[in-house]
């Protein structure tokens, strides 16, 4: 989970990343051993440029020429992605010759939301970690999940007056696409797995975070109410997917103010 995960064929063992792995031999302890030997800058900024889609990349259905593909003709960062390590190979269909790319795993994971955020949103990723991050981390450990909303709404408060974030906002899509990611990249830097758009028979759940006390079932809403957005979980039963699953799941409804550009509100039911 930590450093293994990569595979460079459809039929390829599971293999370790080897600089992670001797460093944490050397060291005697777990941590982020890959992104401390460079900050991969023009990577992050390729996928800015192409509008690459960062909380859709735990499954990605792609064909051998599209991650192949010579860097000189990119049209997208799915070929940087994987040669430099961040996709790697997780499935293939022998009928339909296609492959199935993800993040190898969780070290890769947290090095990716540490570089994005400020690419993405224009928060400093140091702040986060520190701040706002650690004490959700440590909300949702305690399987506190009003607490650890708590934490982001004080934290998220505090943010319009960083210019790089109000920039990215105004720049933004949309209003909710914008918090989705961020809300993402915040999550991502925890010991958490985090999943958005998750498709199920009666719809698209906009996120699902799996954590060892609960699995939570996120819907957000932007000029409307946390009610609303529970009500959709509620009615839509995103929750009947886990109904034979040993984990608790906690249903919660998210809206957003845009005028003071935090969490308005929130519902939670289980």
């Amino acid at each position: 989970m930590q450093y293994d995960g990569y595979h460079f064929s459809e039929d390829s063992e599971e293999v370790y990343n080897p600089y992670s792995l001797m460093n944490c031999f050397a060291q005697k302890r777990i941590k982020n051993f890959w992104f401390e030997s460079g900050t991969p800058t023009f990577l992050f900024n390729q996928m800015k440029r192409f509008g690459t889609d960062i909380t859709r990349m735990e499954e990605i259905e792609a064909s051998e020429s599209a991650f192949y593909a010579p860097t000189e003709t990119l049209t997208n960062a799915l070929p940087l992605l994987y040669q430099a390590g961040y996709l790697t190979i997780k499935g293939y269909n022998r009928k339909s010759e296609g492959y199935i790319l993800s993040i190898p795993n969780q070290e890769v994971r947290v090095g990716f939301a540490n570089g994005l955020l400020p690419v993405y949103s224009g928060l400093r990723n140091d702040q986060v970690q520190l701040g706002c991050a650690y004490k959700m981390w440590t909300a949702l450990e305690g399987g506190n999940i009003d607490q650890a909303l708590r934490e982001l709404k004080a934290f998220l408060a505090g943010v319009p007056y960083v210019e790089g974030f109000k920039k990215k906002l105004q720049d933004a899509a949309t209003k909710e696409g914008f918090y989705e990611y961020t809300f993402y990249l915040i999550l991502s830097m925890l010991n958490v797995y985090v999943r958005t758009q998750v498709k199920c028979s009666t719809g698209r759940v906009d996120m699902i975070v799996h954590c060892p006390q609960a699995i939570y079932i996120f819907e957000f809403k932007v000029k409307g109410s946390a009610a609303q957005a529970l009500a959709q979980i509620e009615q839509k039963d995103y929750a009947a997917q886990f109904a034979t699953d040993s984990c608790p799941t906690v249903k919660v409804g998210v809206n957003y103010d845009i005028q003071t550009w935090t969490i308005e509100d929130w519902q939670i039911a289980q």
